[in-house]
Parts: C-alpha cells; sequence; structure tokens
C-alpha cells in the first residue's frame, strides 16, 4: 500500500510539474568569434569584414547562429519561422567597442538596444543597424553619421529592404 501511495504522489507531481506549462528561461551567452566562423546567413567568413556582428540563439539548438552584421542577424531572426524560435539575440553594442574591430566582450543583448538605420556608414551587407545600449551614444552617431534612431521591434524586414 506504501509503494502504491508513493507513487501515486510522484505520478500526481510529475503531472502537476508538467501542466504548470513554465520552464525556467533559458539563459544564453554569447561566444567569441572563431578565424574561422561563417555568417549563417550568407556563409561568408565572420572575421574578414569589418562593422558589429551578431549571435542568435534559437530553441532545440545549444551552439549560436553566428551573422557577419546585425542586418543578416535580422533578416534570419524576422522570418516567421525562426522568430517564434527565437531564444536570443546578441549583437555588438556600439557604445562599448568600434566599428572596424568590434571586441567580442561587447555582445549585448539586441532587444534592449538602441538601433540607429539609415546611416553613412556603409556595412558588409549594405546599410547596417548600428547597435547602442546607450541612447546618448546612438543620438551622437547620429549626428556625426545620419540616420534615424529605432528600437528592437522597430526593425523590420520593410525597414531592412530601403
Amino acid at each position: 500500500m506504501l509503494k502504491k501511495t508513493f507513487f501515486a504522489a510522484f505520478l500526481a507531481a510529475a503531472l502537476l510539474a508538467g501542466c504548470s506549462g513554465q520552464q525556467a528561461p533559458k539563459t544564453h551567452q554569447p561566444a567569441a568569434i572563431g578565424a574561422h566562423d561563417r555568417c549563417h546567413l550568407c556563409g561568408m567568413v565572420i572575421v574578414h569584414y569589418e562593422g558589429p556582428k551578431a549571435q542568435i540563439f534559437i530553441k532545440d539548438v545549444e551552439e549560436p547562429l553566428k551573422f557577419c552584421s546585425g542586418r543578416d542577424a535580422f533578416t534570419f531572426a524576422l522570418q516567421p519561422e525562426n522568430a517564434r524560435r527565437l531564444e536570443g539575440f546578441f549583437i555588438h553594442d556600439l557604445a562599448k567597442t568600434n566599428w572596424k574591430k568590434p571586441d567580442d566582450a561587447a555582445f549585448a543583448d539586441a532587444r534592449a538596444m538602441h538601433f540607429v538605420y539609415g546611416h553613412k556608414i556603409a556595412g558588409v551587407m549594405g546599410n547596417e543597424p548600428a547597435a547602442f545600449s546607450d541612447k546618448k551614444a546612438a543620438e551622437a552617431f547620429m549626428a556625426k553619421e545620419g540616420g534615424a534612431l529605432y528600437g528592437y521591434s522597430d526593425v523590420t524586414l520593410e525597414l531592412l529592404e530601403k
């Protein structure tokens, strides 16, 4: 009888845990860009080009998908089949690193960034959404290089086509 009671209690606890629908959110950390890493979207060797890079984590894939540009990363992330699997999106924070050779220690959560788009600096894939954690740094960049300020949710496929 004791075994049946224990089994019933265990089964009830397992069912309740499964029914809650809540799992601890995954926390991802960006990885360093290696000398031979290729862009997930275009296949180019990432370190051969200047400008901010990006990484995306998607559901059921342990390693980040790496991109030669924020533009390629957004193009991938905004596709409906990818957007629903998105678990993390990191991009070089230009408030903490430079355009020519961005430091991998400056990857930051893209969802919390301010983006300058339509500026004068050519990116590897054309116009590049330049990411800044500090809004004042983004505004200073705009004053020098032009462009307009956008939030993460304002960056759309239609905007990237401009």
